[in-house]
């Protein structure tokens, strides 16, 4: 071999060592960057932050909207526990009629409650509304009971001399509140006699 084939040998193999290290160079920092990626992205922290970027926020439930034209119960906390049941028990068979399951003991409940301030006013119509599909010997006991109550004739006040104020006092708000509850009694049993009479009677044809 001649000492210029010699020559341009060696600068052959310096060439190819010199560009197998720059690639062994980038190699290596290829690597190295993997490794600080991976690092990073492993830590307390970032799996905390991933975590909470790829779990999916909990569904809020949606709430059927009340098209019942009934107050809903369940939104008035002065109802007392059970009256929140029985009269939300009611409002169901109108809300969600699909999911309403007869009960026996709710349905006592509106009963036995109609006549008193336990009901308060803002769900009487719907309680009326519910008691006038009740049928057999629960429907012609309420009609009885209706009756009873629009057959006594209303106490008329006593009058009391300026003498006997002081010492009737106490028996004068029992007597306010025992007229109170009359009114409201007859204007309840009137109120739902005439649902359950007119549900009662047959549409004629004409």
């Amino acid at each position: 071999m001649t000492e210029e084939g010699s020559v341009k040998s060696q600068k052959r193999e310096r060439g190819t060592t010199s560009d197998g290290s720059k690639t062994a160079r980038k190699s290596q920092k290829e690597k190295r960057k993997r490794e600080d990626a991976t690092a990073e992205n492993t830590s307390p922290e970032n799996i905390e932050l991933n975590s909470k970027e790829s779990s999916p926020e909990p569904l809020k439930k949606k709430r059927k909207k009340n098209k019942t034209g009934f107050p809903d119960p369940a939104d008035d906390p002065a109802l007392s526990e059970q009256a929140t049941k029985a009269l939300s028990y009611a409002f169901s068979q109108f809300h969600k009629p699909s999911k309403w399951k007869f009960s026996k003991a709710r349905q006592n409940w509106l009963c036995r409650n109609i006549w008193s301030e336990t009901i308060p006013d803002p769900y009487l119509l719907l309680t009326i509304r519910y008691l006038s599909n009740v049928k057999g010997g629960v429907r012609e006991a309420l009609i009885k009971d209706c009756s009873n109550i629009l057959s006594v004739p209303p106490t008329p006040d006593k009058p009391t001399s300026t003498e006997t104020v002081p010492a009737q006092q106490d028996e004068g708000v029992g007597t306010t509140a025992a007229k109170r509850l009359g009114e409201l009694k007859l204007a309840r049993a009137r109120a739902l006699l005439d649902v359950l009479e007119a549900k009662s009677q047959p549409d004629h044809q004409s």
